[in-house]
């Protein structure tokens, strides 16, 4: 069972790193991310529900979404993104990808990428991205979200899971299970030659 962390666990998080690095981490906006952001378990949603809202504490900036509607074969689905940066008014560059062509794609008006800036004193911007599911399953969006700082660039990405229908998630396994010399299971993972 997964722990949930609670927004004292995340804040005496971000004081230990903080304590450890060279003092860039603003507390107040570690904090206020914290507050805004903490997830707690009744917060979470069944798969196939007709809306599903999630965010994740990340980085300097969040991505949060919320499916709008129930995901069918063939028909576009739209899913609302909520882009925040904790690093002011920079522009913001977003990417879409679909790891499996056979899954879903995108409809022909869709971008594969946009660029938005926050305005001053806004905390955050939306953005709506389409796809179209193509078979049942759990089917994954990917969405990555890239600002420029004074440091270099800072990315962060999530993904999206959309439960198409009924078909139950397929688990793809990851080697064969053997038995060691000791008499214990372990996967055995094919090596690959460069």
């Amino acid at each position: 069972m997964k722990r949930v962390l609670g927004p004292a666990d995340l804040l005496m998080l971000a004081f230990a790193l903080n304590a450890c690095g060279d003092g860039s981490v603003d507390e107040k906006i570690v904090a206020e991310e914290v507050a805004a952001k903490t997830i707690t378990p009744e917060d979470s949603v069944k798969p196939g529900a007709a809306s599903a809202t999630t965010a994740k504490l990340s980085g300097p900036v969040t991505i949060s979404y919320r499916i709008i509607g129930q995901p069918v074969i063939g028909q576009p689905l739209a899913i609302e993104l909520q882009i925040a940066s904790a690093l002011g008014p920079a522009p913001i560059s977003v990417s879409y990808r679909i790891n499996d062509a056979t899954a879903m794609r995108f409809p022909e008006s869709q971008p594969a990428s946009v660029l938005m800036a926050l305005s001053v004193g806004d905390a955050s911007r939306s953005q709506q991205v389409t796809v179209i599911p193509l078979r049942e399953g759990r089917l994954y969006l990917n969405v990555s979200a890239q600002i420029e700082t004074d440091n270099g660039s800072v990315t962060s990405v999530t993904a999206i899971p959309i439960q198409v229908g009924n078909a139950p998630r397929e688990l793809q396994p990851n080697g064969e299970r053997v038995t060691d010399a000791d008499g214990e299971t372990v996967i055995a993972l094919p090596a690959k030659e460069d």
